[in-house]
């Protein structure tokens, strides 16, 4: 059935129960996603309004907004599809399938990193670790060729979308962080001063004495007092608290380290986990702005939803 009989009273009216049932489950279907969509963006930028950014080194633990620059981890990494240098990428590759007289693109592959990155403030740096987070990036380059896998870079433009000349069977479509770009991530904050949570004297010492077993002929030479070939009672007693000693020494080393900070996924499935490079008051905006198109949309979709009963019951 055309779209435009949807407007015609006598053509709803006329319309087979099957062809009825579809469009009116459509639009309520339609109607129960753009209502979820509308909830959940707004519900995101009153987050991103309300919610005070933290410094890196006084921040809370737990759910944390931060604001700050993007900085790669000790290696460089290269987007899969461009051969650009970045922190994070996601790369789609979509390919043209036509059926009949409808045609359509179709998702063949899909990937992101799931390497962690730095957000740098001015009081620190920040790991973040982006898997399941709500990735948005201003870096997008789309492009096409005839081959899975691109033969060429996109050509490079002033905007942010970048497209080939002409067409081809496959689409490219690749998102990106670079270190330097501004950065935005709210999600669970946790510090670690290099590790101290996790270690204690009793274990650095059972790390240290396995350490030390592992080559015991100079274990027997710093230990072997009475030189019998054997570590005897009092003697494994100065092992153990030659390692103890030892164990302290590390920790107090550990001590003076300034704190490990990483930013992940919240560990409450309500919370939402947002990293960005747009600056905050834009992405603020575009949430914004995709909450209204589906509050628009919503509406739209259940006054045409209305309509259909109207037409169809009440002629």
């Amino acid at each position: 059935m055309p779209v435009s009989d949807l407007f015609c009273r006598p053509c709803i009216a006329s319309m087979s129960p099957w062809d009825f049932a579809i469009w009116t489950s459509l639009l309520v279907a339609a109607s129960v996603f753009l209502l979820y969509r509308c909830k959940k963006q707004f519900h995101r930028h009153r987050l991103i309004e309300d919610m005070p950014t933290s410094k890196i080194r006084s921040a809370s633990q737990g759910y944390t907004e931060l604001v700050g620059i993007a900085r790669q981890d000790t290696h460089p990494r290269i987007a899969p599809l461009s051969s650009e240098l970045c922190i994070w990428w996601r790369y789609t590759i979509e390919r043209y399938q036509r059926s009949g007289k409808s045609s359509h693109w179709q998702i063949i592959e899909k990937k992101q990193s799931r390497s962690p990155f730095f957000l740098e403030d001015t009081t620190g740096r920040c790991r973040v670790q982006p898997d399941n987070g709500e990735i948005t990036t201003a870096h997008k380059r789309v492009w096409y060729g005839n081959s899975r896998r691109p033969v060429s870079s996109p050509l490079k433009g002033s905007g942010l979308l970048s497209r080939s000349i002409g067409m081809g069977r496959y689409r490219y479509t690749e998102h990106q962080i670079r270190d330097g770009d501004p950065l935005y991530v709210l999600g669970h904050f946790e510090s670690d001063s290099a590790g101290r949570q996790s270690l204690h004297v009793e274990k650095l010492a059972g790390d240290i004495l396995r350490s030390w077993k592992a080559d015991y002929a100079a274990l027997l030479a710093r230990f072997d007092i009475n030189k019998d070939g054997a570590l005897g009672r009092d003697e494994w007693q100065l092992v153990q608290q030659a390692a103890k000693f030892k164990a302290r020494d590390q920790l107090a080393e550990l001590a003076k380290q300034p704190p490990q900070h990483t930013i992940s996924q919240p560990e409450h499935k309500g919370l939402p986990f947002i990293i960005s490079n747009h600056e905050q008051d834009q992405l603020g905006r575009k949430l914004l702005n995709s909450a209204r198109l589906s509050a628009a949309g919503f509406l739209l979709a259940g006054a045409l939803g209305s309509w259909l009963l109207s037409a169809r019951f009440m002629i």
